[in-house]
């Protein structure tokens, strides 16, 4: 990681330092290394044993409690990190166990709508059907009861002129009349001798049977056809009644069929969208779960393993201090002590092969010809203790070796460093490279959404604008035909007024001219309250005549001026000699015949042309309604792929950022790498090769002194107890 990064490169940054430290120090080290070698040259040899054990000892000591210290930080981070993860793990399977419920329950919850959508359509189907077979079944009755109530009607009224023209003696001639007929109609569904005898009377006058039994027959099929008529008139009012009861309910029920339908068509696309998120969350959670189980697996197994390693060292190390303890023990006792006096002597230079003038002179060209161009503190020390009277060679040979040593662990630290400084910037370079390579990716994938996004939105905004185009073309084609409509029902009623108005002239006409082709005025049509009311007896009235034009019953549609002209003025009285029919009528009444075959043909085309305005208006409704559907549909799966596509978005830029973020953090690291190892690059082959210069010196140094013939003589006590 980054961190441990940093951590190397700080520790490669201290150890230069430490290096620079050793060389400062290593003059005055060797100062007091020089003062005190006489010393300990000259001291008993177990004392320097014991002296080097106790250093071992206290060095073992520090290590110790050094380790122990960071492995109690490493303890508490793992420890940390376990509880971290541990919290993470638990609160994800929680997250997993909860959405998987909420995806079960809502699927289930979704199921039950669905279902219940289902019901609903049926329940409104069936209703419309059932409100649809009534309203069939109440037309039925009502036309049932229409012309039944009419012909018991027509009949009660003949029956009662019969009754009347009996009663007043002018039954002889009631039969030519058109009561006569009707008469003669309603005793068609009596008894064959009530209407023989009925027939017989009324064609051979008072000359038949009684009138009395005659009227008495009347009007007892009188009183059965009022009752009959109020029979049927009391069970089409409770039919009607019925029939209203019946499709009010069935409004309710489709009413609240068609609310339920929409509700649960909403809920059940909300719960479709819900369904999804938590599907995507899911995922997403089980897979930070996978990462997490597995990072804590590690984890445990790393920690595990630290622990154990830190367990055995620690009991090495305790091994090695009982070991160390113990034999300064036997070393320091009394007993030891004694008797290393009187077996072990004090060691004492007696002579040498050559002067010490002349080793000390070539071991000083030799290490003058190991400085190069390189100063070196180390050597100067060396050089300076040659010098000097009071040193010994053995002291100069250890200074040398220790130096020799020194030179090598300094170029094994330049070897690992410079192996280090060269791995870390490859590896920076291949991360960075991966990074902008990543990022390069990222970017094109940004844009890949960008174009998606504007190419989506584009689409809505088209389909959103052709959905205002449509609605505004639905509205222009409404308009346009009501106004259509409107000229159409404004023509149809003026053409059904003029053909109304040359009906009427014609008739008038031929009541004059042509009497056997005069059709009377048709009576009035009642309503329901009337019919009921004139049933039991009311008195609704004379049929009021015609209004309109010129009482014809039509209509005026357009203003007419009034004029005054000769016309107006009544016309002069007959000449004397008696009155003929002018016949000129069959021209006027031909020509009207004539107007008033146009004026159908007109209506007719009219009617067609009307009928197929309208269907292909229906047609245009469907098919718009139609086209809004889909493209609101169509718009509500370009915003859902908006709206993923905005998150597949916000994503990508979060880990561009997160991306550019390690890429900077490469940047400084890479710096970092170069500011500690770039020195050490530059100059690690004349810095080796003056190392090896200067072991190669030394080498020769300590040929020379090593040559030199040492001698060990007893000290004046020892030779003084051997006599």
């Amino acid at each position: 990681s980054r961190k441990d990064r940093r951590c190397a490169t700080s520790l490669l940054a201290r150890r230069s330092c430490a290096y620079s430290a050793t060389m400062r120090c290593a003059i005055f080290l060797a100062g007091v290394a020089a003062v005190q070698l006489e010393t300990q040259m000259n001291a008993n040899p177990i004392r320097r044993v014991v002296s080097m054990l106790q250093s071992m000892q206290k060095k073992v000591e520090k290590e110790a409690e050094e380790e122990e210290a960071l492995f109690a930080k490493f303890e508490c981070s793992c420890d940390t990190s376990t509880k971290e993860l541990t919290a993470s793990v638990a609160d994800e399977k929680q997250q997993i166990d909860d959405l998987s419920t909420a995806i079960e329950t809502d699927s289930a919850q979704k199921k039950q709508v669905d279902e219940e959508l289902v019901k609903h359509n049926a329940e409104r189907d069936e209703a419309n059907k059932v409100v649809a077979e009534a309203t069939s079944l109440r037309k039925k009755e009502n036309k049932d009861f229409e012309s039944e109530s009419a012909d018991l009607k027509a009949n009660l009224d003949a029956m009662k002129k019969a009754v009347a023209a009996i009663e007043k003696g002018t039954s002889s001639a009631f039969l030519q009349t058109t009561d006569g007929a009707a008469l003669l109609k309603a005793v068609s569904g009596a008894a064959d001798d009530d209407k023989e005898t009925i027939t017989e009377y009324f064609q051979q006058g008072s000359q038949g049977a009684g009138s009395d039994e005659i009227v008495g027959i009347l009007k007892t099929m009188v009183e059965e056809m009022s009752d009959r008529l109020a029979e049927i008139e009391k069970a089409e009012a409770e039919a009607a009644a019925n029939f209203a009861g019946l499709s009010s309910a069935k409004s309710k029920e489709i009413e609240a069929a068609t609310q339920a339908i929409e509700d649960k068509t909403a809920r059940t696309g909300e719960l479709a969208v819900k369904i999804a998120t938590d599907s995507n969350d899911l995922k997403s959670v089980q897979g930070a779960l996978a990462a997490d189980e597995s990072y804590l697996e590690e984890l445990t197994k790393d920690c595990a393993e630290k622990k154990k390693l830190y367990e055995e060292a620690k009991q090495t190390r305790a091994d090695e201090v009982v070991a160390i303890a113990d034999t300064i023990k036997i070393l320091n006792s009394d007993d030891a002590l004694e008797l290393f006096k009187k077996t072990v002597p004090s060691p004492s230079l007696l002579q040498v092969q050559e002067s010490n003038k002349a080793l000390k002179s070539k071991a000083l060209s030799m290490i003058a010809s190991a400085r190069g161009s390189v100063a070196s503190p180390q050597l100067d020390l060396i050089s300076l203790a040659l010098r000097s009277k009071k040193v010994s060679f053995d002291k100069v040979i250890k200074m040398v070796d220790n130096m020799t040593e020194a030179l090598k662990k300094e170029q094994s630290d330049d070897d690992t460093k410079n192996d280090y400084c060269k791995e870390e910037l490859h590896k920076a370079e291949q991360a960075k490279k991966e990074l902008q390579h990543k990022l390069m990716t990222l970017s094109n994938e940004m844009q890949d959404h960008n174009d998606n996004l504007d190419r989506l939105r584009n689409q809505v905004a088209e389909l959103e604008q052709g959905i205002k185009d449509l609605d505004k073309a639905v509205a222009d084609a409404t308009a346009q035909r009501k106004e259509e409509h409107d000229e159409y029902v404004q023509e149809a009623a003026e053409n059904r007024g003029a053909l109304q108005i040359l009906e009427f002239a014609r008739n008038r006409l031929n009541k004059f001219y042509n009497p056997k082709d005069y059709k009377e005025a048709p009576k009035r049509e009642l309503t329901e309250e009337e019919r009921m009311y004139s049933a039991y007896g009311g008195d609704i009235g004379t049929t009021p005549a015609p209004g309109g034009i010129a009482n014809t019953g039509a209509m005026a549609f357009v203003e007419v001026s009034a004029h005054s002209s000769d016309e107006d003025k009544p016309a002069p009285p007959p000449k004397v000699g008696g009155f003929k029919k002018n016949n000129a009528s069959k021209g006027v009444l031909g020509m009207i015949d004539m107007i008033v075959q146009d004026l159908k043909t007109e209506v007719q085309e009219a009617e067609f042309e009307e009928k197929n305005a309208q269907e292909d208006y229906e047609k245009l409704m469907a098919d718009s309604a139609a086209k809004r559907a889909a493209d609101s549909k169509s718009i509500s799966a370009r915003e859902g792929a908006i709206a993923e596509r905005e998150q597949d978005l916000q994503e990508a830029k979060d880990t561009s950022s997160a991306k550019m973020k390690e890429l900077q953090e490469n940047q400084e690291y890479t710096s970092e790498v170069h500011q500690t190892c770039d020195f050490l690059l530059e100059n690690y082959s004349k810095r080796k090769e003056a190392r090896a210069q200067e072991m190669d010196g030394l080498k020769k140094a300590k040929e020379i002194l090593s040559g030199a013939d040492f001698s060990l003589v007893q000290t004046s006590n020892f030779l003084r107890r051997r006599q």
